[in-house]
C-alpha cells in the first residue's frame, strides 16, 4: 500500500524582504453573546462578529444549524476552538489546533506540510470554510491546507450533519470561519521564529474604509520559510487574503473575499514513510533516527497553489425574514513527486521507488438560505429553507513506479544513507482519472421552541450526477462510469432547559456519501450510509464563563468497502462498522486570569461485517486511527497584579491511547502522553509606551517524547513530531 503523500513547489522570496512589504494589525476578542434556549434570532447582515464571541468558552455557533444558535440548545456535540485559544497554544495548523479536542485524531501527527489528515469519531470529516465545502479532488490530494493565521475559529460538528450539509461521512464535520472585516479598526504585525529554522511573518489589517463605516475591509497576509524536523524537507509558503464588506443599508450587505496560498516543500513535504522494524518494532541495528529522510533530494517535491474567491450577500426583509446567498469558486493544484521505500530485503537495506501523483480540482458552489421567524400561539419557529449547488472537475494522474533495485542500484541503507544515485527521470503515467460531479441539495430546518423545550427538525434531499473517465496504461484506453445517487437524510433532536444552565438533549441523525469507482466487474458502488443516536447534557454558567458538555453516542456506517478477495486491487462493498462512546469537554474563562480546557473521550469501535470472501479476519477488529481513550487538559493563567503583572503561562497535557494502524489490527500503536507549554508577556506592563506589544514562547512536545503516530503497513510507519519551540512578537494598535 502506498503511503498518502503529495509534493512539489515554488520558491518564496526571502522573509526579510517579504516582511518589508507588510504593515500592522490589532486585537479581535469580542464578548460572547448570551446563550438562551429562546427562539433563534435571524440576522440579516454580517455586522455581527463572525466568531460569535472569541473567548475560551464559546457559547454560540453559526455552523451547527447554519444560523446563529446557542450551543447549549443544539442537540449535537459541537467543539469550538477560538482565535484566542489558537494563539495562546501557539497553533499554526488545523491539526495542531484540534489536539485538545475529544474524539479527533491526526492520522500522521502534525508533521505534514501538505494536508491535515484528520479523523473525527473514526471517519475522515468533511471540511468546510465559511459554510461551503472545500475541494477534495478524485483521490483527496487536491484539498487546500489552511493556516490558522487565516482563521477566526474552528468548529467540529460531531456525528452526521448531512441533514443540512449533504454528502459527508458520519463521523463529523470540521467547519472553519475565516477572518472577515470588522467595524472596529484592527492592526497587527507578527513575527515568529523557532525550531528547524522556521520563520513566519504576518499582518492583519482591518476596519472601516470610509468615514461613514459603510465600507469595511480586512487584509491578512502571511509568509513562511521553514525546514522540517526531517532532513532535507522544507515547508515554505505565502498566503494573502483580502476581504471587503459593503453595507448598502442597515438591511443589506455584501462581502467579497479572496485568498491565495502557494506552498512549496522540497523533499516532498510530508513525514517519511519508514519500515516497521526500527520504528514500531525493535531492530537489531537500533531505531531509525527520527530525522531520517528516505527520498531523493533532487527529485522529491510538493507544490500546491490554492485560490478561493467568493461572496456573501445578506438581506433582511424584516425582523422576521432574511436571506443569505454564499458563492465561491475554488482552484487547487498540487504536484507531488516522491521517492519512497517499497520493500526491505534486509533489516536496514531498502528497495526504493520513484512515484508522482499530481492532482487538480476546480469547484463552483452556491448556497441560498432563507431564514424565517414565525409564531403560532405559544410556539415559535426558526425556519431555515435552503438550496445549494456544487460542481467539481478533478484531474488525477498516477505514474508507474520506477524501482531502484540491485545490481543497478545498491540497497538504500537506513542507518548510513547515500542520496546521490544520479538523475531520476519522471516516471510515465500509469493511471489518469477525469472526474466531474454535480450535486444539488434542497434542505429545510425548523427550530421549534415552546417554553423550555426546543425541537430540531432537519431534512435534506441530495442528488449527484458523477462521471468518471479512467485511462490505464495497461489497456491504453479510456473507460467511463456514470453514477447518479440520490438520498434523503435528516436530524431530529429535542432539548430541554433546566434551571441553573443545564440542558439535556437527545438526537438521531443520518448521513450518506457517494463512493466513486467500480468493482472488479465494472459495477458502480452504492453510497455509504450512516446513522447516529446521541444523548447528552450541556451546561452554560450564568455569566457564560464556563461551558461544558457530556455526550454518549452510537454510530454505524454501512456499505463500507473492503478488498476484493479475488483481486485486492479492487474493492467490494458489504461492510458495516459501529462506534460507541462517551465524550466530555469543559472550557472556562475565569476570574483572576484563569482559562481552562479539559476533555475526555472513550470510543469503542468494531468492524461488524466485511465481504463474504474476506480472509483477513477483520470482523470484530477495531477501526484504524481510533484510540479507546483520549484525555487532555490545558491550564492558562495571566497575572494581573503584582510585580509580574502582564505575565501569562499555559501548560497542557494530552493523552492518546493505543490505536491500530490498519483494520487487520496487525500494527498496534502504543499510547502516548505529550506536554505543551507557553509563556507570554504584555510589554505595556513594563512600559506604558509599549501598549499593544506582546512577546510569547510556545513549546510543543516539551519533553521531546519519541513516539510513532501510526503504521499503515510494513513500510508505512511515521515518527511523531519532535520538540518544537516557537518565539513570537506581536504589535497591535
Amino acid at each position: 500500500m502506498k503511503s498518502l503523500s503529495p509534493r512539489h513547489g515554488c520558491r518564496l522570496v526571502p522573509l526579510a524582504a517579504s516582511l518589508a512589504t507588510l504593515a500592522a494589525v490589532a486585537a479581535h476578542a469580542q464578548p460572547a453573546a448570551p446563550a438562551r434556549l429562546a427562539p433563534v434570532t435571524v440576522q440579516g447582515g454580517i455586522d455581527q462578529d463572525p466568531a460569535l464571541g472569541d473567548t475560551y468558552a464559546a457559547t454560540r455557533s453559526r455552523s451547527a444549524a447554519k444560523t446563529d444558535q446557542p450551543l447549549s440548545s443544539t442537540p449535537q456535540t459541537v467543539n469550538v476552538v477560538t482565535r484566542t485559544e489558537m494563539e495562546r497554544q501557539g497553533s499554526t495548523s488545523v491539526a495542531q489546533a484540534l489536539r485538545y479536542t475529544p474524539g479527533v485524531t491526526t492520522q500522521y501527527g502534525d508533521t505534514d506540510a501538505r494536508h491535515d489528515w484528520l479523523t473525527v469519531r473514526g471517519f475522515t470529516p468533511g471540511r468546510y470554510l465559511d459554510g461551503l465545502l472545500l475541494p477534495f479532488g478524485a483521490r483527496g490530494y487536491s484539498q487546500p491546507r489552511l493556516d490558522t493565521y487565516a482563521l477566526e475559529r474552528i468548529e467540529v460538528l460531531k456525528g452526521p450533519s448531512s441533514g443540512l450539509y449533504g454528502q459527508a461521512s458520519p463521523g463529523g464535520t470540521v467547519a472553519m470561519t475565516s477572518k472577515r472585516p470588522t467595524a472596529e479598526p484592527l492592526r497587527e504585525v507578527m513575527v515568529q521564529g523557532g525550531s528547524f529554522d522556521r520563520y513566519r511573518g504576518g499582518i492583519d489589517l482591518g476596519g472601516p474604509a470610509d468615514a461613514q463605516g459603510r465600507l469595511l475591509y480586512r487584509l491578512t497576509a502571511l509568509v513562511q520559510e521553514s525546514n522540517a524536523s526531517f532532513d532535507r524537507i522544507t515547508d515554505d509558503k505565502y498566503f494573502f487574503a483580502p476581504s471587503l464588506t459593503w453595507r448598502f443599508s442597515a438591511d443589506t450587505s455584501l462581502n467579497l473575499s479572496a485568498q491565495y496560498q502557494r506552498t512549496h516543500a522540497r523533499g516532498g513535504g510530508g513525514a517519511p514513510a519508514l519500515p516497521v522494524n526500527g520504528t514500531l518494532w525493535r531492530a537489531a541495528a537500533g531505531d531509525i533516527p527520527r530525522e531520517r529522510y528516505v527520498g531523493d533530494p533532487h527529485f522529491d517535491r510538493f507544490h500546491n497553489e490554492q485560490l478561493l474567491v467568493g461572496y456573501t450577500l445578506d438581506h433582511r426583509f424584516s425582523d422576521r425574514a432574511s436571506f443569505r446567498q454564499t458563492a465561491r469558486y475554488s482552484e487547487v493544484d498540487t504536484d507531488t513527486r516522491r521517492v519512497q521505500i517499497g520493500l526491505m530485503p534486509t533489516e536496514t537495506g531498502a528497495v526504493r521507488y520513484a512515484w508522482r501523483f499530481p492532482e487538480r480540482s476546480r469547484v463552483v458552489q452556491l448556497d441560498n438560505q432563507l431564514d424565517l421567524r414565525l409564531q403560532t400561539g405559544a410556539v415559535s419557529h426558526a425556519l431555515l429553507l435552503g438550496m445549494d449547488y456544487l460542481q467539481e472537475d478533478a484531474r488525477f494522474e498516477e505514474s508507474a513506479l520506477t524501482l531502484f533495485t540491485p545490481p543497478a542500484y545498491p540497497l538504500f541503507d537506513l542507518q548510513r544513507p547515500v542520496y546521490d544515485i544520479g538523475p531520476i527521470a519522471s516516471p510515465p503515467a500509469a493511471l489518469k482519472i477525469r472526474q466531474r460531479r454535480e450535486q444539488m441539495g434542497l434542505y429545510a430546518q425548523n427550530l421549534v421552541s415552546y417554553e423550555r423545550w426546543q425541537l430540531t427538525l432537519a431534512g435534506r434531499y441530495d442528488r449527484t450526477d458523477a462521471s468518471t473517465r479512467t485511462w490505464r496504461a495497461a489497456g491504453n484506453g479510456w473507460s467511463r462510469v456514470k453514477t447518479d445517487p440520490g438520498r434523503f437524510t435528516g436530524r431530529v433532536g429535542l432539548a430541554y432547559q433546566l434551571d441553573g444552565g443545564f440542558t439535556p438533549y437527545a438526537s438521531y441523525s443520518t448521513s450518506f456519501q457517494p463512493v466513486m469507482g467500480t468493482d472488479r466487474q465494472g459495477a458502480t458502488f452504492s453510497p455509504t450510509t450512516g446513522q447516529q443516536w446521541e444523548a447528552g447534557l450541556k451546561y452554560v454558567s450564568p455569566g457564560q464563563a464556563i461551558v461544558a458538555s457530556a455526550a454518549a453516542f452510537q454510530l454505524e456506517q454501512k456499505n463500507v468497502s473492503a478488498p476484493d478477495p479475488v483481486n485486492t486491487s479492487f474493492s467490494v462493498q458489504t461492510g458495516k462498522v459501529r462506534l460507541r462512546g462517551v465524550e466530555l469537554e469543559g472550557k472556562a474563562s475565569l476570574d483572576a486570569g484563569w482559562a481552562v480546557t479539559a476533555s475526555y473521550a472513550y470510543t469503542q469501535s468494531r468492524i461488524l461485517r466485511t465481504n463474504p470472501g474476506d480472509t483477513t479476519g477483520q470482523v470484530g477488529n477495531a477501526l484504524q486511527f481510533v484510540p479507546r481513550h483520549q484525555a487532555s487538559l490545558w491550564l492558562d493563567k495571566t497575572l494581573t497584579d503584582g510585580p509580574l503583572a502582564g505575565l501569562g503561562a499555559g501548560l497542557g497535557v494530552s493523552y492518546r491511547g493505543s490505536t491500530y494502524g490498519d483494520n487487520a489490527n496487525r500494527y498496534a500503536i502504543g499510547a502516548v502522553t505529550l506536554v505543551d507549554a507557553a509563556l507570554r508577556f504584555d510589554l505595556s506592563r513594563a512600559n506604558p509606551g509599549w501598549r499593544g506589544a506582546e512577546l510569547a514562547l510556545n513549546a510543543s512536545n516539551l519533553f521531546d517524547k519519541k513516539y510513532v503516530t501510526t503504521c499503515l503497513g510494513p513500510v508505512s510507519c511515521y515518527w511523531g513530531a519532535e520538540r518544537t519551540v516557537m518565539a513570537s512578537a506581536r504589535y497591535r494598535w
